[in-house]
Order: C-alpha cells, then structure tokens, then sequence
C-alpha cells in the first residue's frame, strides 16, 4: 500500500471523500444491524421496539425532538445601589459600602474625619440639602516628592 506521502493534493481530497463515504456506509449498516436484533429480542419479550422506545422505531432520535433545559430569563440590568457614603466636599462621589474603599473615603477617615459624617452627607443628599453638610477634614495634603541627590 503507497504512503500517504505519494499522493498529491487532489488524490488525497478523492481519498478523504471515499473515507467518509465508507464510514457513513458503515455506520448505517451497523445501525441497521442492532436495530434488527433489538427488534428480534423486543419480540422475543412480547413486545414491540416502536412501544417500547415510544416512537416510530425506525427513525433515530432527532435533536430537535430532545426537550432542552429552559433558559434562565434574561433579567434587566440591575440598577446601582443607593450611596451609603458621600463625600462631604464633593457630593459627586459616593459609595455603597461594599466593594473597595474609594480613595476619598480613605483619605477622610486617615485625616480624622468621621464615617457619620461621610452617612450624614449621604442622607442629605438624597434629601437633596446640599447647604446643610458640615464640611470637616479635606482631602490629604499633596504627598511630597522626593528629590534624587546629584
């Protein structure tokens, strides 16, 4: 039998194509052949193959005949939580309490600041009281650089 290596493009695409017929051919054959003994040993218990499956026998299952799971209805977005905190100096930042800490919340309480006040602002902000926040410590001071000696 010649290599695979002998023949050339075309050859092993007529080669291919002849494989795949043999293996659909086979896999028929082999598919008739175990419905006709499941037939024969159905029969032999008193009953029929097409009663016992509960379909027509002869034809194979089909994927659109399967029940699939129902999908999960899509849900619409969820909306972003109420802010918990806001900051008192710029009430366009807020935060919910969970996930990371922002960095205006972390500088406040680092510079004395009170998380009550950081709750205060957020409820009178929802309030819509802008003027009455007492505006306690301000953002951190500018951390200074360090200059590399000469």
């Amino acid at each position: 039998m010649p290599s695979l290596a002998d023949y050339n493009l075309p050859q092993l695409k007529q080669l291919q194509a002849r494989v795949l017929k043999e293996i659909e051919r086979r896999e028929s054959a082999t598919k008739a052949s175990v419905l006709t003994r499941l037939r024969k040993r159905a029969q032999e218990e008193g009953i029929s193959l097409e009663d016992l499956l509960g379909r027509d026998a002869g034809t194979p299952p089909s994927t659109t005949q399967r029940e699939r799971p129902a999908a999960k209805p899509v849900s619409a977005k969820k909306e972003p939580l109420p802010a918990k905190y806001c900051n008192p100096n710029n009430l366009s930042q807020s935060w919910s309490g969970r996930g990371r800490k922002p960095g205006w919340f972390a500088a406040w309480v680092a510079n004395g600041g009170s998380i009550t006040a950081l709750e205060n602002a957020a409820s009178a902000a929802r309030k819509g009281r802008r003027g009455a926040l007492a505006l306690a410590p301000v953002a951190a001071a500018p951390v200074p650089t360090v200059l590399a000696a000469e």
